[in-house]
């Protein structure tokens, strides 16, 4: 399995996938291994995996690698909308990203101009990124696609996505995420902060996940019911990448007390977190399908969601809002907050799990191998 550069360093929802499908892979009798390096040794492996497309010019050169050396492919792009991401840098950027979209109007270039900016911070995507200057980011999504021989989408609508903004026709297999044991089995879970029934929200402190539109929202609620609500939050700073708006999110944490932040969590005691909350919100300006949310429902948490494509996997035992409309934000927090906690049904329960996820993966790689 091979996976953008600093996977291994820096959380993210691509790592729970890819770190979660190893382990029940593993657990079927499937030998796997992880990177995210380039020019991988391959000689003792029948199959890649690669992980990643949107923005991330490195795992074109990990897909080629691995064709080059006459191995099959499996593709999980893990791929947003990109008419989604191209309204979020519209209306909703901070720092350097405003000169991106002064500069460019088409969103491969923005993430091309994005790229440079972060090759400064690391050296090793500069030779990846100078390519994609010249041959073009979009271009070579294009090719990673049509390299590939199977690509596992999240959802039917991530495949029409694909074909349409890249033009390409591919074969593939829907694998949606999941959740782990540690979900299905909650026992008797430690209180892991001094206040239940709050407001939750879990992702790392960027503009996409729209932390600050939650807190203007769950403000706004706390006014409009003369009510004590707690927001938590949980999730890593990047003082790199994006700095006027952690700023202002310490600026609110600081001024409010009934938000608690928390810097990171371990995967394994999320689950504590989950139960005693009461809602858990995704307002993100796009997202692949909201793994969050599936957690939280997992645990007994209502849930609020904001992408399209969340709906095809969660349908209505969420609320939806809008990332860039506060109220909206407010309304759907406050009609989960007042509800009933979820009671999930258990062909749910069987069907959104990396236990599954995995079974799906391993009957993909076999069909491919029994082929070569």
């Amino acid at each position: 399995m091979q996976g953008r550069f600093g996977l291994l360093e820096a959380a993210g929802g691509d790592r729970v996938q890819i770190e979660n499908t190893a382990k029940e892979l593993r657990k079927l009798g499937v030998k796997v291994d992880i990177s995210s390096e380039l020019g991988v040794d391959l000689e003792n492996y029948n199959l890649v995996h690669v992980f990643q497309l949107d923005w991330t010019p490195e795992t074109h050169f990990m897909g080629k690698n691995a064709k080059n050396k006459g191995k099959p492919v499996v593709m999980s792009p893990i791929h947003h909308k990109v008419e989604e991401v191209q309204k979020f840098d519209d209306e909703y950027v901070f720092d350097y990203r405003r000169i991106s979209k002064i500069l460019f109007k088409e969103q491969h270039a923005r993430d091309t101009f994005k790229n440079v900016y972060r090759s400064l911070l690391n050296p090793k995507k500069i030779w990846p990124t100078l390519y994609s200057v010249f041959h073009g980011l979009k271009n070579m999504h294009k090719e990673t696609i049509s390299l590939s021989d199977v690509v596992l989408v999240q959802t039917e609508l991530e495949a029409k996505d694909l074909k349409r903004t890249y033009e390409v026709d591919f074969k593939w297999v829907k694998v949606p995420n999941g959740v782990s044991d540690k979900f299905l089995q909650l026992g008797d879970l430690k209180q892991p902060l001094e206040i239940k029934d709050y407001i939750f929200s879990v992702g790392r402190i960027e503009p996409r996940k729209d932390q600050l539109s939650i807190i203007k929202a769950v403000s706004l609620l706390r006014e409009e019911t003369g009510e004590d609500l707690n927001l938590v939050l949980v999730g890593k700073k990047n003082l790199f990448n994006h700095l006027e708006y952690t700023y202002k999110f310490n600026k609110l944490l600081k001024k409010n007390p009934w938000i608690s932040y928390v810097d990171g969590v371990p995967y394994e005691e999320m689950p504590a977190y989950f139960y005693y909350a009461k809602v858990c919100v995704s307002a993100s300006w796009f997202e692949t399908t909201g793994l969050t949310l599936l957690e939280a429902l997992y645990c007994g948490a209502n849930a609020v969601a904001s992408s399209p494509r969340a709906r095809e996997i969660l349908g209505d035992y969420v609320s939806y809002c809008e990332p860039a409309n506060v109220e909206s934000i407010k309304e759907a927090i406050k009609k989960e907050y007042y509800a009933p906690r979820p009671k999930i049904n258990e062909k749910m329960k069987k069907e959104f799990t990396w236990k599954n996820a995995a079974k799906k993966t391993k009957k993909v790689y076999e069909e491919l191998l029994s082929n070569a």
